[in-house]
């Protein structure tokens, strides 16, 4: 399924809306994928908010597994239209539960001071592996994600920080050319965030991936400037820490001319499987 036909929800009543599931032919997909909901949830919420307002941050919570079969409902609830700013709280709803929850904050266009850290040191998309090679999931896993190209830099080809416990670094980029509509480009990175990200807390412990139970918690993402998703993004990643069955990871996502366009920060469940014994 296209991504934006993934992100074109019905409405059906005045701050509800229902989702399209995709068809997981393989039956490789459960649960949902998190940046699924994340994305859609995000859509309703845009759907609510006058054009001049633009996304700038959002907060969920993975609260119950979702069920990759069946479509979510989302419910906004306008908790705020201010002069400068507007907020939107998101619940996603499965079977009558809460699935996801989210709010999203919006801006209307306002100038200010800048700057930003420097992007990092990264070989090209043209030196990075094919996702599916890297072995996180086959072929027939990585079906929903075909129209995306995603490629992870080799370990051997980072650039080590000091200090820095866990560090990975992916590009990614639709595959064709897509609207021109910002607000498309900011839902599909939303959807697409959540996809790597938690990897990056698993590249010291390749020998234990197989024996952890593995799922997000938490997302919030922040969006600093305009970006197309269609074109290369770095998307530069690192886990602080990894301690009590959970895992922190942040990413910076950059586009090829060094600007940073996005930040995340993600706390994922990491813990082992029962019955496995260190």
């Amino acid at each position: 399924m296209a991504i934006e036909e993934i992100l074109d929800l019905e409405q059906l009543e005045v701050n509800i809306y229902r989702g399209k599931v995709f068809s997981p032919e393989s039956g490789y997909f459960q649960r949902t994928f998190g940046g699924h909901v994340a994305g859609q949830s995000l859509v309703s919420a845009v759907r609510t908010v006058d054009p001049r307002y633009q996304v700038h941050s959002l907060h969920g919570y993975f609260l119950r597994p979702g069920d990759a079969r069946s479509p979510s409902v989302y419910i906004v609830e306008r908790l705020r239209d201010g002069g400068s700013f507007v907020t939107r709280r998101v619940n996603a709803i499965q079977h009558g539960e809460t699935i996801f929850s989210m709010s999203a904050s919006f801006q209307l266009d306002q100038t200010g001071i800048e700057h930003q850290d420097a992007m990092p040191a990264a070989p090209g998309p043209e030196e990075a592996l094919n996702f599916r090679s890297g072995g996180a999931f086959d072929d027939a896993g990585f079906a929903q994600f075909a129209e995306w190209d995603v490629r992870v830099v080799p370990r051997d080809k980072i650039n080590r920080l000091p200090g820095k416990a866990s560090q990975q670094q992916v590009w990614l980029r639709h595959r064709e050319p897509l609207p021109d509509d910002p607000v498309l480009h900011i839902c599909a990175l939303a959807y697409m965030s959540d996809l790597t990200l938690l990897g990056s807390a698993q590249v010291n412990h390749l020998d234990e991936r197989q024996y952890l139970q593995v799922a997000s918690l938490d997302h919030a993402m922040w969006f600093m400037r305009p970006f197309r998703a269609d074109e290369w993004l770095l998307y530069d990643q690192s886990s602080p820490s990894a301690c009590g069955g959970r895992a922190l990871c942040e990413g910076k996502i950059y586009n090829r001319y060094g600007e940073l366009v996005a930040s995340v920060m993600q706390e994922g469940l990491t813990r082992y499987q029962r019955g496995y014994n260190k």
